[in-house]
């Protein structure tokens, strides 16, 4: 797996607020770390998490100290009311703390409320793959690596699938769902701790069962700006953000006309969609507000929508108009975040921007359509289990 540096992937708490109401002052969390037999006495660990003290998913976040003991020590003070979600790494994510029998494991949680000390024990290491390990890409899937953006000024990967049959069938086009956190998408030895999307599993199985029109798939890396590109608006709290419109200028006017000039597209907004989660989510569906004339549909999955306290919630309750244009597939999992605050505020958002599509006047299943996962976390394994549904709402036959 190639670590790569993705803020939000799979964090709802950094979305939170950063601390409960009443809460103002700081408080100690210590951290007491015991590793497998077999840790090679040398191996340094971190803790990898959603706040800025661990790095903000950073895969080396705060670097732990080994004492005589042989058990890792190191501690953070962060506001009281917090909400911490991580994991144990040994600083990258091809070396991320598994099960004991090697199974991806749930995000750490803790909710920062008094001074503790958390005693915390690995069941195994995560073994890192050796460069050139096997991709688990399905289908035809092409990859342009090191895309230069004039107007952002980095590099970055396109990562892109065709459907079946597009090499034999010459003279057709195809509509094209352009898709945020492109690395995610298609291969687990690209994806934020090998966990991905599947969409082109998801894509190849419903295209040849005939419940799907033909579509390409264009997934676009993130960098890590990610944070600041996938946000319109700076956030007080966080201090970060306000890339989003200069991001959005990048897909419409430099990835696009690549894309379209590349493969056989139907380039018009009728057949072009958007997509992404969490903050990829938030930056789908502000595209649709500003962008109605360019994308006839948005994928707007588990978004972090209290972004820059709810700003686009606002903004679509001003946007009826483009809201109008622009069918928008949304969704949020009953448990991304509920493992930390007393409720799931991110159904509550959810519900929120729900009541202003139906202010607006779009029709729920026409214009919209809204669906709750039960028991879904927020990260990429939630979203494989549910990009054929909006695959399906956009593109079946």
């Amino acid at each position: 797996m190639v670590a790569t540096f993705v803020a939000f992937a799979a964090a709802w708490a950094l979305g939170a607020p950063a601390t409960q109401p009443g809460g103002g002052d700081e408080v100690s969390i210590d951290f007491v770390v015991r590793v497998p037999e077999g840790t090679k006495a040398d191996r340094k660990v971190w803790v990898a998490g959603n706040a800025k003290e661990l790095g903000e998913w950073n895969a080396n976040g705060l670097e732990l100290k080994k004492g005589e003991d042989g058990r890792y020590r190191g501690s953070l003070r962060v506001r009281r009311g917090t909400g911490l979600e991580f994991k144990l790494t040994r600083g990258t994510w091809e070396t991320v703390e598994k099960s004991a029998g090697g199974a991806e494991i749930e995000n750490r949680t803790l909710a920062a409320k008094e001074d503790a000390t958390v005693e915390l024990e690995v069941a195994a290491w995560s073994v890192a793959t050796k460069s050139g390990a096997s991709s688990s890409r399905t289908g035809d899937i092409r990859l342009h690596e090191k895309f230069h953006s004039k107007g952002l000024g980095n590099d970055r990967a396109l990562i892109v699938y065709v459907p079946p049959g597009y090499e034999k069938a010459a003279g057709t086009r195809y509509p094209v769902l352009y898709m945020h956190d492109g690395q995610n998408l298609f291969d687990t030895s690209t994806s934020f701790m090998g966990l991905e999307w599947g969409a082109d599993e998801a894509a190849q199985r419903l295209i040849l069962a005939g419940r799907m029109e033909p579509v390409i798939i264009v997934g676009i890396y993130n960098t890590p700006d990610r944070m600041n590109e996938y946000t319109p608006w700076k956030d007080s709290v966080r201090g970060s953000g306000g890339k989003g419109e200069e991001y959005e200028r990048f897909v419409i006017e430099e990835v696009k006309p690549f894309v379209d000039g590349a493969y056989r597209t139907q380039p018009d907004r009728k057949h072009t969609a958007v997509a992404g989660s969490s903050l990829g989510g938030l930056i789908s569906l502000d595209m649709c507000l500003r962008h109605a004339d360019v994308f006839s549909m948005g994928g707007v999955m588990s978004p972090a929508l209290q972004w820059a306290d709810r700003r686009v919630i606002r903004d679509a309750k001003a946007g009826c108009k483009a809201l109008k244009e622009c069918r928008i597939w949304l969704d949020m999992g009953s448990r991304e975040g509920a493992s930390i605050w007393e409720f799931n505020a991110g159904i509550s958002w959810t519900r929120e921007l729900v009541t202003v599509f139906d202010g607006c006047g779009l029709a729920p299943g026409r214009d919209y359509y809204y669906f709750e996962d039960v028991g879904a976390l927020h990260n990429e394994g939630a979203w494989a289990r549910r990009i054929d549904k909006m695959l399906l709402y956009f593109f079946a036959k």
